[in-house]
């Protein structure tokens, strides 16, 4: 991996030759030759224009360094270079470098990924030509003709502020030509300059901090974290695992932890996982500290194209964002903290296939940062590298702040619910109830199931055929909302048909609950209740999720319904009952991240509830009552639930003891695809061994179809990170796929479906 983390490594290039990664799927650094006009102006992380291939198109390139000898026989030129100054970070650079080993990802398209599209496009900021008057046209001014001396005079009129050569001609009553002789004599000059129509709003005016006293665990867990982030120059790096309960001030902790770092004159970056949560927290953040910038995918380009420049000309001490906000460019990064760290939203589904919490860690250690991971049910991994690995340590938070109980958690058997009642019911009888007297009391609920739409699959009781997306071979949804069956992979839509299409019985049911069909069922129930839905069918416009969730905070809405946008963060003192629909849905999965996921779930949305002085209740529905991670769910019970799926996972091999890593073919040819990933497999084989290295497959992706692609995959199961990088180097020319063959390596993959 090239070292680029010094001072002196991002100097100006004098060298006859540079070393360029291109945006492309070619594996590989190519070099150029740097003109003599272009010496100098040169550095590592700059963008420039080269010419690429056999018919030498313009590609935009980034320099990594610099050469001073090749053995090629023919080397083209650069041809210009795109940007002023570098658009990356030294310690940006190596981290790069480092993702494209780890996540076997090209290093052109690791950078194309750490720039934001917007920042690439220039996005809000335009070049324009000013005409400015210079200290000749006062010197010398017998010698300015009539027509000149009323440009000069317009441009005094304008009180400093320069004009664009048309506008200025216009209002002086001249032609272009006029300005052009006077620039010629040196009396104007005529400047290029990049202009914006944005009014910054970064600077805000602090209101007075409420006195908040930390409790005795919130302080210990803030002195762990200062005694790593003590100000530049110092070895810093270090992760404390911040585990407390739900309501037990960990963002608290984290506001103080950055008031010292900013103290010290660095920067930090906080991670949050949903773009619902963002909101929030920038209001919160924006509380204490005067420049916080903000980067997510719901900025339009020119807001993040402003947010990224802000950040990178030293305007931000705070940069708040989702997973891409890893990479802001921050010059003296004292901090990384990471709320809700266990979320696989975390998780980037394209290339590079990064994930937001381990490259966060890397990054520090280029910098020596520190790193706080918070979470009520932390993800097995961080736990255990809490209680063993050296550079990790755990604080614990087990008491709300206040003083207030973890709300009590009933759990509902549904299978007794279907026995004793008639019809079909989403709500159970206890949650009901429990609604009705919050509703009385003017209090607030909160409603989680993780599926959209009205019902889940629609289906024949005669002949069994459940109708299913013929891109995807999954069954399709049924939303009522506009009537439509909806592929949730490809967004195809489809009408619902009136008749099976297998047996043309007249005997298709709709089948499964959705979000769409709780909130039916509530407003039957309650006719006069507001309820709200926040999921990605409701939420469609930008500033949704800020809407709705602003309305329930103001109590113009009594029942929040939503997936797992509802399940973390939100801080609502007047949420007494929270009610979880179906605790089983991701049980099922044939994923070993399952019960990990249901457990995690269940405890951050019975966290909603109880955070006020009003306490509150939990139902969670199941059709398993008596499996472990439920009943040791509602128990509020981690440590438990952590020790036994932690068992399990030592014996099978899995994360934390263990990688994985998996790789998927696909292809619109069931055969080719087929084909593919047994020559794969076949060429994996022995370094694999070799590496001590298991493979399981090859076999067909347990979601075999989606958007007309047919997908095959192969599991890895190394004992080591270190393993699967000498794997990599020795197979990594072999990962290229064949013609109609897309191929796709992820690194500790959060979902092997």
């Amino acid at each position: 991996m090239p070292k680029t983390n010094s001072k002196a490594s991002l100097s100006a290039l004098e060298t006859p030759f540079v070393s360029v990664a291109l945006p492309i799927g070619l594996d590989r650094l190519f070099t150029y030759a740097l003109p003599e006009r272009l010496r100098g102006q040169v550095r590592p992380g700059q963008r420039i224009r080269v010419p690429f291939g056999k018919g030498n198109r313009p590609a935009v390139g980034w320099v990594v360094g610099g050469v001073e000898a090749t053995d090629l026989k023919s080397v083209k030129a650069v041809s210009d270079v795109v940007d002023a100054e570098p658009l990356l970070t030294d310690d940006l650079l190596d981290l790069a470098f480092w993702m494209s080993r780890y996540y076997v990802t090209p290093i052109g398209q690791v950078f194309e990924a750490i720039l934001p599209a917007a920042v690439k496009q220039n996005a809000g900021y335009k070049t324009v030509q000013l005409v400015v008057r210079t200290e000749k046209a006062e010197s010398e001014a017998d010698r300015i003709l009539s027509k000149q001396r009323r440009v000069l005079d317009r441009l005094a009129e304008a009180q400093g502020t320069p004009l664009a050569p048309r506008e200025l001609a216009r209002q002086a009553g001249c032609t272009p030509a006029v300005i052009k002789r006077l620039e010629a004599k040196g009396f104007v000059r005529i400047e290029t300059r990049e202009v914006t129509d944005f009014a910054r709003d970064l600077f805000i005016e602090l209101e007075e901090p409420k006195a908040i006293h930390l409790t005795a665990e919130q302080a210990l867990a803030l002195q762990r974290i200062k005694n790593l982030a003590a100000g530049p120059g110092t070895p810093g790096f270090g992760v404390v695992l911040l585990n407390g309960v739900t309501g037990s001030g960990k963002t608290e902790v984290y506001l103080r932890a950055i008031a010292e770092v900013v103290a010290a004159g660095q920067q930090a970056i906080v991670l949050v996982p949903e773009i619902a949560l963002t909101p929030q927290t920038i209001r919160r953040f924006r509380e204490r500290f005067t420049q916080v910038a903000v980067l997510h995918s719901n900025l339009s380009d020119a807001e993040r194209h402003r947010q990224w420049r802000d950040i990178a000309e030293g305007r931000a001490d705070v940069v708040i964002g989702a997973r891409s906000a890893v990479f802001a460019p921050v010059r003296d990064l004292g901090l990384i903290v990471i709320d809700e760290e266990h979320e696989n939203s975390f998780k980037q589904d394209t290339a590079p296939r990064y994930h937001g919490r381990d490259v966060a860690i890397m990054r520090a250690s280029l910098v020596g940062a520190a790193v706080v991971l918070g979470s009520a049910t932390p993800s097995l991994e961080s736990y255990y590298n809490a209680k063993t690995v050296k550079h990790y340590q755990e604080s614990r938070l087990t008491q709300r702040v206040g003083g207030g109980a973890l709300p009590p958690v009933q759990i509902v058997d549904l299978r007794q619910e279907a026995a004793e009642r008639k019809g079909s019911h989403v709500l159970s009888r206890a949650l009901e109830a429990a609604i009705a007297e919050a509703w009385r009391k003017q209090e607030q609920t909160i409603l989680f199931l993780n599926r959209r739409g009205f019902s889940t699959h629609l289906f024949c009781v005669r002949c069994g055929h459940v109708e299913k997306c013929p891109d995807c071979d999954v069954g399709m949804t049924y939303h009522a909302k506009p009537g439509v069956l909806r592929c949730h992979y490809c967004g195809r839509k489809a009408e619902p048909p009136a008749r099976c299409p297998a047996c043309s019985a007249e005997t298709v049911h709709y089948w499964g609950t959705g979000t769409q069909r709780v909130v039916e069922e509530v407003l039957q129930k309650f006719p006069d209740i507001r309820v709200g839905r926040m999921d990605t069918d409701a939420i469609t416009k930008r500033g949704g999720h800020e809407s709705i969730l602003s309305a329930f905070r103001d109590g113009e809405v009594d029942i929040l319904v939503g997936t797992q946008m509802v399940a973390k963060g939100l801080d609502f003192p007047n949420v007494t009952v929270v009610g979880v629909i179906n605790a089983d849905v991701a049980l099922s999965l044939p994923d070993f991240r399952a019960n990990e996921r249901t457990f995690q779930l269940v405890m951050q949305v019975a966290g909603r509830a109880g955070r006020g002085p009003k306490g509150g209740r939990v139902f969670v529905q199941t059709f398993q009552p008596e499996h472990l991670t439920i009943q040791l769910a509602a128990q509020h019970d981690y440590e438990s639930f952590a020790k036994d799926e932690l068992e399990s996972r030592r014996s099978r091999g899995y994360p934390p003891f263990g990688r994985l890593a998996r790789i998927v073919v696909r292809s619109q040819s069931r055969q080719k695809a087929a084909e593919a990933i047994q020559v794969l497999a076949g060429r994996l084989s022995e370094p694999a061994r070799a590496a001590g290295i298991r493979i399981l497959g090859p076999q067909p992706c347990p979601a075999a179809k989606l958007s007309r692609f047919w997908r095959y995959h192969v599991l890895l199961k190394a004992p080591t990170a270190k393993a699967l990088l000498h794997l990599w180097d020795r197979v990594r020319e072999d990962l290229v796929p064949p013609g109609g063959i897309q191929m796709a390596v992820d690194v500790d993959p959060q979902s092997t479906l």
